[in-house]
């Protein structure tokens, strides 16, 4: 009886300490197209909702570390302009994963006053006292800011899009800007399918993109995101720094709420208190 009550009790251990020792999985692969076969760039490769993921390199490929406890999960690969999909996470280390382009929708018109008035929807100005940093890190994701744009009842051409930068350690920065619906005070889906990626040159004060090109025009309220995209290299290898490195910081102003999030699919956090120093110039 001795026996098997000690043979039972090394078998619940060896059970209790088995996921210490379960290995995470590395995954590796490139994103394409299914038409072209053409890679895609910059695909957001995450666990939905978990703040796990990756982001694509300019060629389509990644390379994303997932812990043991989330092996049994789904990976999902958004990319603007193709359907999204997912994939079982068990079993696969290495993913060669098509994706298909969307149908091409007709425009919806959307028809301004007559005489259409230019005007500033967002946080114009900003505090000394009220900012945050972006840093490099060992994980090759993003970092996205959301601000609210509220059109009320007036259809908008959208001809700029602002944030206030400060010092930064690099010359040139890469982000995305995304258009998404309003969902419970949140960003929702995605409601623009087209890639506007930009690559500029980064100084303190307000950077400003041109929106003029892209024929943008909404007649409902929602977020715009800037999604700021990694190096190839972090600027400090983390092993030389107990912290990474800033690679900007970004201005805000007290009232209202920060909403951002840290992860490709990750959730978004609401922050109150303060609001990111950003807006859009729109006409109406």
């Amino acid at each position: 009886m001795l026996l098997l009550r000690l043979f039972t009790l090394l078998a619940l251990l060896a059970v209790s300490f088995f996921p210490a020792f379960a290995q995470d999985i590395l995954l590796t692969g490139r994103v394409q197209a299914q038409a072209t076969k053409a890679a895609i760039p910059f695909v957001n490769i995450g666990i939905r909702g978990k703040n796990v993921g990756t982001i694509a390199d300019e060629n389509g490929g990644f390379s994303l570390r997932i812990p043991a406890q989330l092996a049994h999960d789904t990976l999902t690969f958004s990319a603007v302009g193709f359907q999204e999909q997912s994939r079982a996470i068990a079993g696969a280390q290495q993913h060669t994963v098509v994706l298909a382009e969307k149908a091409t929708a007709l425009k919806e018109i959307v028809v301004l006053g007559r005489t259409p008035k230019t005007r500033r929807i967002g946080t114009t100005t900003h505090s000394p006292v009220i900012w945050g940093q972006v840093r490099d890190r060992e994980t090759h994701d993003i970092r996205e800011f959301a601000k609210l744009i509220s059109l009320g009842s007036r259809p908008a051409e959208l001809v700029q899009a602002h944030i206030f930068l400060r010092y930064p350690t690099v010359d040139t920065l890469a982000f995305r800007l995304n258009f998404y619906r309003v969902a419970e005070g949140l960003p929702g889906e995605r409601l623009i399918e087209q890639a506007i990626l930009v690559r500029t040159p980064i100084e303190n004060g307000w950077l400003t993109i041109d929106l003029t090109k892209y024929d943008l025009r909404l007649q409902t309220d929602f977020f715009v995101g800037f999604e700021f995209l990694p190096g190839k290299e972090p600027a400090v290898p983390v092993t030389q720094s107990k912290f990474a490195q800033p690679i900007f910081s970004y201005g805000g102003q007290f009232g209202g709420a920060a909403i951002s999030r840290s992860s490709s699919l990750g959730a978004w956090k609401r922050e109150p208190g303060a609001s990111l120093s950003a807006y859009l110039t729109v006409r109406q």
